[in-house]
Formats: structure tokens, sequence, C-alpha cells
């Protein structure tokens, strides 16, 4: 699932959506909601050595919904966001997408709000680096 849209979406509408979506359901926490700092680990494609590119932050929830008329609903997620509140709330719209009840169209329309914001942010890295390219084909060869 695209957690990581729903980390760009505004924080206070994912909250209130997760909420809402919570209301008259049983959450239940399956591990500790956690926020942190995960060390990464890179593979190196030729030898396979492993090396370590550094920390980054994040926040990660495992809940179950559960409904006393559709049953139980299970979701997850790890945002590259140290915020354990939003990863509780992300993991609260996973498990309703993923068991398909209402309110699942709320969760899209968020997630494709988060995605909008992440697709200009690469619009404006590509153009930054387009600025930046520079062409070498023509360095030695001076016109006589």
């Amino acid at each position: 699932m695209p957690d990581c849209d729903l980390s760009l979406a505004p924080r206070q509408e994912v909250l209130d959506l997760a909420a809402a979506l919570a209301v008259g359901r049983r959450l239940e926490h399956l591990a500790v909601p956690q926020e942190g700092l995960w060390l990464l680990q890179l593979e190196e494609p030729v030898r396979r050595d492993g090396w370590f590119v550094g920390e980054v932050p994040v926040g990660q929830a495992c809940v179950a919904l559960h409904d006393a008329v559709r049953g139980e609903a299970r979701g997850g997620a790890v945002l590259l966001h140290a915020d354990r509140e939003l990863a509780t709330a992300a993991a609260v719209c996973d498990a309703v997408v993923r068991a398909g009840w209402p309110g699942a169209e709320e969760v899209a329309r968020l997630r494709a709000a988060g995605a909008a914001v992440h697709a200009r942010a690469a619009g404006v890295r590509a153009a930054i680096l387009e600025r930046t390219r520079v062409d070498f084909s023509e360095l030695g060869q001076e016109d006589a």
C-alpha cells in the first residue's frame, strides 16, 4: 500500500479520517506503535557487500479494527517519517482499504493528494537536475 502518499497528505486530514473510520469500532494495536531511526543498509551490486547509508526516520504501526457487523480488518504502515500517531492513522486507513469497508474512497482521495505532492517535488528535482547537465562532447575539438 502506498503509505508514503498518506505521509505527504495533510497530516490533520489523515488523523481526522482515521478517527472517523474508527468510530464504533474497537482499535487493537497488534504491535506497539513506534517512531525512531532505522539504520539503512544497501547492497553493493557487484560483490554483494552490504554497507550502511545512514539512519532514516521511521514511524510504524500495526492494527486490527473490530467491527460488530463486518468483522476484523488488519492494517499496517511504515512511514519514512518519525511520527507514531500518523503511522497509526495510516495503519487504520490501510485496514479499511484492505477490507474494502466504507471509507476506502476517502483514503484513496488522501493518497492521491499525497501523490500529487510527491509528483510536484519530483518535477522540481528533475528541473534542477536538467539545469545542471553538462555536455562534454565538444571538449578537445577546437576548430582549426
